[in-house]
């Protein structure tokens, strides 16, 4: 199940981090002074074959990892909604969303591998 890692700094443009782990899912959110979603990252898998599927506001959805022929965005939708634990019901929603955007789409893919910002590998 999905639990806050809390004392999570701030961005520095002032944006607020949220971040949700299991041993599956880390789950990065950042949201503007509003309290509006502005990024959403959900990475799941682990070592070399870890993936994120990214939703960026003004930016879209994109894939990162290796191939996207082993996406099924019904598996990770269901495990998701089994595992979202402490994932307030507004950020899950969003998430479900990012999934289902990019199942309606083929991936973008940015890179070939998931690449951590220093704020997220502590």
């Amino acid at each position: 199940m999905l639990r806050e890692i809390t004392g999570v700094s701030e961005d520095v443009s002032g944006l607020t981090r949220r971040w949700f782990h299991d041993d599956y899912f880390d789950l990065f959110v950042k949201l503007d002074r509003k309290g509006e979603i502005v990024a959403v990252e959900l990475c799941y898998g682990a070592g070399h074959k870890e993936r994120a599927l990214v939703w960026k506001k003004d930016h879209g959805h994109f894939y990162d990892g290796p191939g996207t022929d082993e996406f099924d965005p019904d598996d990770l939708a269901a495990r998701f909604a089994r595992e979202c634990g402490d994932v307030p019901h507004r950020i899950s929603t969003s998430v479900l969303r990012t999934i289902q955007g990019i199942s309606e789409q083929p991936p973008r893919s940015r890179r070939l591998r998931y690449r951590r910002e220093n704020w997220q590998k502590s």
